[in-house]
C-alpha cells in the first residue's frame, strides 16, 4: 500500500459522508475476526481496523503514477500518529481497504504510513469517479 504525496491534494477537502464505512484493517492470518470475500477467498478482517471513515480528511479520485485510476485518501492530523504506528506494525504482512463491507484491495504494507495513502489499480475511471462519489456524495 503506497502513501501518496499530499502535494497533489489541492482545493476543498472531500471527507466520507455520514453512513459510509471506509475501514482500513489488517488481514488476520489466524482467522481471527470478520469474514470478508477478496477474488473469491475469504479473508479474515482484524477489529478494530487500523482507520475508518472517522478518520479521513479527504477523498479524491487521481491518476497514479502508472496513469491507472485510483483514490487518494489524506487522514486526519489526529489520527496520523496511531495509523503510522498500526502500520509500522503490520509492515510484511496483509492489509485491507473496505468500503462497506466490500473489499476493494489487499496488499502488503510496505512501510509505514499515517497522512495519506493511495488505492491504486481500480479498474476503470469510471469506476473509481463513481466510488469517490459514493464515498464523499461529491
Amino acid at each position: 500500500m503506497p502513501a501518496a504525496t499530499p502535494e497533489a491534494m489541492t482545493g476543498p477537502a472531500h471527507a466520507p459522508r455520514p453512513g459510509v464505512d471506509v475501514r482500513l484493517s489488517a488481514v488476520d492470518a489466524a482467522g481471527k475476526g470478520t469474514p470478508a470475500q477478496w477474488q473469491g477467498a475469504t479473508l479474515t478482517l482484524r477489529e478494530p481496523p487500523i482507520a475508518s471513515s472517522a478518520d479521513i480528511a479527504d477523498v479524491r479520485y487521481v491518476l497514479d503514477q502508472a496513469n491507472q485510476p485510483g483514490l487518494q485518501i489524506r487522514y486526519r492530523p489526529e489520527a496520523r500518529q496511531r495509523i503510522h504506528d498500526g502500520t509500522e506494525a503490520l509492515v510484511g504482512q496483509r492489509a485491507a481497504i473496505s468500503v462497506d463491507g466490500r473489499v476493494l484491495m489487499v496488499a502488503t504494507v510496505a512501510g509505514p504510513f499515517g497522512e495519506s495513502m493511495m488505492l491504486s489499480g481500480l479498474p476503470s475511471v469510471a469506476e473509481a469517479q463513481a466510488l469517490e462519489k459514493h464515498i464523499t456524495g461529491e
